[in-house]
């Protein structure tokens, strides 16, 4: 014996707190985040061109590069991994944007501060 169920019902996610304001907000953080990272890149090479200047020949800038390169790149790869989370992914993609935006912001100050 066979019993019916009726019409099957497939239910659309909805956006999760997709709401204006988070365009917004994710603008304003991940403005921040790059206006930090080109502030940190410019202290970068300044620090790069007084070392350069004050030894006596050419010398390579990957000694005084190497360690904030790899704290950036290890930055993106968790933002990036965070950005494509299971629980994350059913948020909507500006609320993604702004959550992670102050994430984005704190990697140049902790590149500056570790360095």
């Amino acid at each position: 014996m066979s019993v019916t169920q009726g019409p099957v019902r497939v239910v659309k996610p909805r956006d999760l707190a997709d709401w204006p304001v988070f365009a917004g907000l994710a603008r304003f953080f991940w403005g921040c985040a790059a206006l930090l990272m080109a502030v940190t890149a410019g202290l970068f090479f300044l620090v790069y061109a007084a070392d350069s200047a004050d030894s006596e020949g050419w010398r390579s800038p990957w000694p005084i590069l190497l360690t904030p390169v790899t704290q950036v790149a290890v930055g993106a790869v968790l933002l990036g991994g965070l950005y494509v989370a299971p629980g994350f992914r059913r948020l909507a993609r500006t609320t993604r944007l702004a959550l992670l935006g102050p994430l984005a912001c704190a990697v140049p100050v902790f590149v500056v501060l570790w360095a």
